[in-house]
C-alpha cells in the first residue's frame, strides 16, 4: 500500500514538471516574440489634464467667462518628408497659410479632422485651454485669471493646485475660485521605443469646475457702463462709478468703474495701467470714497424724524443764513446762488428743494452722535459684505475720526456733516446700499453678487432690521418722489415707464474747479425693486445724471412701455395710472 501511495505521488509530481517545462517552454520559445515585442511597447508616461474652469453666467444665463480650447498641430523636426508634403496639401486645400515648417498654430475644424484621419507621422494635435472673459465689460467686477506668485503659491500648494496652475486673480474669478476651479485629471499613454503612441487611459478622469451664477444682469451693466461712460466723457470727468442693487435681497444687478481696461489685453498693457494717473485699475464702486454731498439729507433726515426731533409737518424757515452759532454761519444754496430763499418748508419739501437751512437744523437738534449712529444703522462707514476683495468702509464724520487726523472738531462741525460735508466718505455701494435700506421699509440686506452655483440657490443674509415708522418713511419717499416729478430731475425722468424717487447732491472737493456729481435713485416708487447711486468725480450738479440713472431705469424696467403716472389718494398714497 505504501509502495502505491509513492508511485502515485511520483507521477503526479513527474507530471507537474513536466506542464511546468511546457509552459516554460511556450512562453519563451512559441509565444516569446510576441512578448517581447508587447514589452517594448508598453513604455507608459503619465500626463496631467487640466480640468475645465467652470463658467460664470449672468443672472440670466448669459456667459460673462469660459473657457475656450485652441488647437495647435505640432509639426516635430523629424517629420518623414512624404508625411510633410501631405501636410501641405492639406492646408493648401483648406486655406490654412502654413510656411511648410514649424507648428500650424491657427487650424480651421476641417483641417483637424482631416490631419487626424491622415494618421502622419511626427505631427501632433495639441489643444490649449484660455480664459475668455467679457473684454471691457465689468472688469473689475468679472476679474480675470492668470498665474499665481509666490505668496499665492503658499496658499494654493495646501489645496492640491501645481505651480503652473492659473487662477482667479481679482474680481468674480477670485471670489469664486474654489468652485470654479476643478480637479486636475491624469491620463496614462502608453509608447513603443520609437515614441509612437500605442494606447491611453485615465487613470483618473479630470473633474470640471462648477458654473458659476453671478446676480449680474449683462445688459443692465452694459447699459450703466455706456450711459456712464458717455457722460463721464462728454463732461470731461477723471472717473467715476455706479452701483445697481436688487432692494429685495442685496443683489449686485450692475456695477461699473470707469475708467477700466480690457481683461483681454491686461497682461500686455500691465504697465501703461499701473502708471496711468486715472487709475483705470481701482474698482471705484467698492474702493472710491467719495463726500455724499445732499444725498446724506436722507440719513439726516431719518435720523431726525425717528429719533422724534421732527415730525413730517414740522416746518423750518429758510433763512438763507444760518446764525445759530457765532461761527460757521453757513448759507444754503439758494441764498449763496440767487439771493432768495425757500420760504417755510416741511421735511418733504425741504428734500425736493434740498433745502440746507433745514437740515442743518436738522442736523443740529439730532447731534452728531445719533447722526453718526443713523448713518452706520443704514449701512455707511460699514462692510457690505460683498464678495469681492478690497472694499472700503468708508468714514463717518464726528469728532473721533477728525482727532483722529490731527484736525480739530468744533460744535458747528455738526452743521457741515448733516448734508453730507466735512469728512463724510463712502463708496458708491454704500450710498446704494443705504439707498436700498432706506426704500425697502428697513430691510437691510448682505450685499453679494452670488446667485447660485449649479442648481443651489444662494440664500440672502439679513444684517437687520431698520426701524422706520411708516408715516417717516412716506415723507422721505414722498420728498424723493418730487425730485423726479417737479424737481431737478423732472426733465430726464419724464417718459419714464415706472415712478421713481431720487436725490441727487454735489460736494466740493479741494482743488478741484467742479464738484462731485453723486445721485441716489430707486424704483417703482410704490414697490421698490431696485435702487442705484452714481457718481462723477468733478461732474459738478449731481442733477447733470439724471439722463444717466433714467437710461438704466428705461433698461431694467423696458417692458413697461406706458409711462407711469401717480396720483396721490386722500389718505396720503399715490396710486398709479397710464
Amino acid at each position: 500500500m505504501t509502495k502505491v501511495r509513492l508511485f502515485a505521488a511520483a507521477g503526479l509530481f513527474t507530471g507537474l514538471l513536466f506542464c511546468f517545462i511546457f509552459l516554460l517552454w511556450d512562453l519563451q520559445v512559441v509565444q516569446g516574440a510576441d512578448y517581447l515585442e508587447q514589452s517594448r511597447q508598453a513604455i507608459a508616461l503619465t500626463e496631467t489634464v487640466p480640468a475645465a474652469r467652470g463658467k460664470l453666467l449672468d443672472r440670466n444665463g448669459k456667459i460673462l467667462a469660459q473657457d475656450r480650447v485652441t488647437w495647435t498641430i505640432r509639426v516635430s523636426g523629424d517629420c518623414p518628408e512624404p508625411d510633410l508634403q501631405r501636410l501641405e496639401a492639406l492646408c493648401r486645400e483648406e486655406g490654412v497659410d502654413w510656411s511648410g515648417a514649424g507648428d500650424i498654430t491657427d487650424p480651421t475644424p476641417e483641417l483637424l479632422v482631416r490631419v487626424r484621419s491622415e494618421d502622419l507621422t511626427r505631427v501632433t494635435i495639441l489643444p490649449a485651454v484660455t480664459r475668455q472673459g467679457s473684454g471691457d465689460l465689468a472688469p473689475h467686477v468679472i476679474g480675470r485669471v492668470g498665474p499665481m506668485d509666490p505668496d499665492q503659491w503658499e496658499d494654493y500648494r495646501e489645496k492640491g493646485y501645481p505651480m503652473d496652475a492659473l487662477v482667479g486673480q481679482d474680481g468674480a474669478e477670485a471670489a469664486f475660485e474654489d468652485l470654479l476651479h476643478g480637479t486636475d485629471g491624469t491620463k496614462i499613454i502608453h509608447t513603443d521605443r520609437q515614441g509612437e503612441v500605442t494606447g491611453e487611459g485615465y487613470a483618473l478622469p479630470p473633474e470640471p469646475g462648477q458654473d458659476v451664477t453671478l446676480t449680474l444682469d449683462r445688459d443692465l451693466q452694459e447699459a450703466l457702463q455706456t450711459a456712464l461712460g458717455d457722460f463721464l466723457t462728454d463732461k470731461g470727468c477723471p472717473g467715476g462709478a455706479g452701483v445697481v442693487l436688487d432692494v429685495t435681497d442685496g443683489g449686485v444687478l450692475a456695477m461699473a468703474s470707469l475708467p477700466g481696461y480690457d481683461t483681454a489685453t491686461f497682461s500686455a498693457e500691465y504697465a501703461h495701467l499701473s502708471a496711468d494717473p486715472a487709475a483705470p485699475l481701482v474698482n471705484r464702486a467698492i474702493q472710491g470714497l467719495y463726500a455724499p454731498g445732499s444725498t446724506f439729507k436722507l440719513v439726516t433726515a431719518a435720523a431726525a424724524l425717528e429719533e422724534g426731533v421732527l415730525t413730517p409737518e414740522t416746518r423750518i424757515l429758510d433763512t438763507g443764513r444760518y446764525t445759530y452759532y457765532t461761527t460757521p454761519q453757513p448759507q444754503c444754496w439758494l441764498y449763496r446762488q440767487e439771493g432768495r430763499t425757500h420760504g417755510l418748508e416741511t421735511l418733504t419739501e425741504a428734500l425736493t428743494d434740498s433745502c440746507n437751512i433745514f437740515f442743518y437744523d436738522a442736523g443740529r437738534r439730532v447731534g452728531i452722535d445719533t447722526l453718526d449712529t443713523w448713518a452706520r444703522t443704514l449701512g455707511l462707514g460699514e462692510s457690505t459684505g460683498i464678495e469681492l476683495a478690497g472694499e472700503k468702509t468708508g468714514v463717518v464724520a464726528g469728532p473721533a475720526y477728525t482727532q483722529s487726523v490731527g484736525g480739530t472738531w468744533y460744535e458747528g462741525s455738526v452743521l457741515s456733516a448733516a448734508i453730507g460735508q466735512e469728512n463724510n466718505r463712502f463708496t458708491p455701494l454704500q450710498l446704494a446700499h443705504m439707498t436700498a435700506t432706506l426704500v425697502g421699509d428697513g430691510s437691510r440686506w448682505q450685499v453679494h453678487l452670488l446667485k447660485k452655483t449649479g442648481v443651489e440657490a444662494y440664500v440672502p443674509v439679513s444684517l437687520g432690521k431698520v426701524t422706520l415708522q411708516p408715516e417717516n418713511l412716506t415723507a422721505i419717499k414722498e420728498g424723493m418722489l418730487a425730485v423726479t416729478r417737479t424737481g431737478s430731475l423732472a426733465s430726464a425722468f419724464r417718459d419714464l415707464p415706472v415712478s421713481a424717487g431720487a436725490k441727487t447732491g454735489s460736494a466740493q472737493v479741494s482743488g478741484a474747479e467742479e464738484s462731485n456729481a453723486v445721485l441716489v435713485a430707486f424704483a417703482p416708487y410704490e414697490d421698490p425693486q431696485i435702487a442705484l447711486a452714481l457718481v462723477a468725480q468733478e461732474g459738478g450738479s449731481g442733477s447733470a445724471l439724471g439722463e444717466v440713472a433714467a437710461e438704466v431705469l428705461r433698461q431694467y424696467f423696458g417692458e413697461r412701455k406706458t409711462p407711469v403716472h401717480l396720483t396721490k389718494g386722500t389718505g396720503g398714497g399715490y396710486t398709479e395710472s397710464r
